[in-house]
């Protein structure tokens, strides 16, 4: 009896310990989980006030490797250049698939404007191919495929992968050939790349394997730095058979967004994290051409103290794929009024003019209809 009484009274003792830990260890694991929440939402409160962009300014260009300068190698690389090109124009992988577009495939010299020759040092012969940026465009719209707009987000992109040599960053130092291959598939489509500089601030953020466990506060405290950039994660272990697996997340809106993928080579795994980014940013900024839905818009924009200001400001709302005209109405003081006629809603508009940071958005006045900005040169 006594003996099963000891039992019991080391188990109540043993229970009474956990509790005394638990009870005293529990008010810190709150408060880091907490703090690591207010973490989360607070950067990802900063990524949606300003998204840094640039203008992708190749994407009516391919460049292929070609077998030679013979005709039969120029005629497939001219029909593999133009089903590249409408990938990055239209931000869709599967738009050569349309039907439309396969008919345009067989004809792809009507599109091309012009292509040369290059060498490299180790005898590869590389073929650049431009196309004509409005016959594809026309051919977007014929398919019923959106436009990619070329002002585009940053996309900056942490890489871990896992091999013979170990779990290491996709560096330029630790891993080239990761690094070129993943800067490969995001020219592919379109996608501006921007990898961090894995320098002592960045190896003190985050370690390989927080970045491998892809965790949420030390993936953002780590692109603080990197203020504005959209942010994309990926981690690939290679298997013994030599196929690649892993996962890839990409933080849209606040939100993460994850795609898992077994790829028969590196390539293809990144190929799937720059279309999982690309299918995402079209959702967003891609617009639908249609020959006879313009809409028209009335845009206001202080701070134009110049002509030299005005033009400037009608030449960057021009140069936009998804405005057709900018007509000015009035001009009072500093303050410009515009009337610009788009292919695209005004929420999605106001989205495409926002990527260039010299548009900062102002509330609307009673009454007011459009979009308001302070033009900040």
């Amino acid at each position: 009896m006594s003996a099963q009484f000891s039992v019991k009274g080391s188990s109540v003792k043993g229970e009474s310990h956990r509790q005394r830990w638990y009870n005293d260890r529990m008010p810190t694991l709150l408060l880091r989980q907490f703090v690591a929440t207010l973490l989360f939402l607070q950067c990802a409160l900063l990524w949606n006030q300003g998204v840094q962009a640039e203008i992708v300014d190749d994407i009516y260009t391919a460049r292929l490797v070609v077998e030679g300068r013979d005709t039969r190698s120029l005629n497939a690389a001219r029909r593999a250049g133009l089903a590249e090109v409408l990938i990055k124009a239209s931000g869709d992988p599967q738009a050569p698939q349309s039907a439309e577009v396969l008919k345009a495939l067989d004809s792809s010299q009507t599109y091309l404007l012009g292509y040369s020759y290059e060498e490299e040092a180790d005898g590869t012969v590389l073929l650049r191919m431009e196309y004509d940026e409005q016959a594809v465009q026309q051919l977007l719209r014929e398919a019923g495929l959106r436009l990619w707009t070329a002002n585009r987000p940053l996309v900056l992109t942490w890489l871990v992968i896992s091999d013979e040599q170990g779990r290491r960053f996709a560096s330029v130092d630790a891993a080239p050939q990761a690094d070129s291959v993943l800067r490969e598939s995001f020219v592919r489509r379109g996608v501006p790349l921007q990898t961090p500089l894995y320098d002592l601030m960045d190896t003190a953020a985050i370690s390989p394997g927080e970045a491998w466990r892809q965790s949420s506060p030390a993936l953002m405290e780590a692109s603080s730095r990197y203020r504005g950039a959209e942010v994309l994660a990926g981690r690939v272990a290679r298997l013994s058979d030599g196929s690649w697996v892993g996962d890839w997340r990409y933080l849209d809106n606040g939100r993460w967004r994850s795609r898992s993928s077994v790829a028969d080579s590196l390539q293809a795994f990144t190929d799937a994290g720059a279309e999982l980014v690309a299918g995402t940013l079209v959702e967003q900024y891609g617009v639908k051409l249609t020959e006879d839905s313009d809409e028209r818009y009335r845009l206001t924009l202080r701070g134009v103290r110049s002509f030299d200001d005005y033009m400037v400001l009608q030449q960057v709302l021009g140069s936009l794929e998804a405005v057709r005209s900018v007509v000015p109405e009035s001009l009072l003081g500093d303050q410009v009024s515009l009337r610009v006629k788009a292919e695209t809603d005004l929420q999605q508009l106001a989205r495409i003019i926002e990527l260039d940071t010299r548009f900062v958005p102002l509330p609307l006045e009673p009454g007011q209809n459009g979009l308001s900005y302070e033009w900040i040169r």
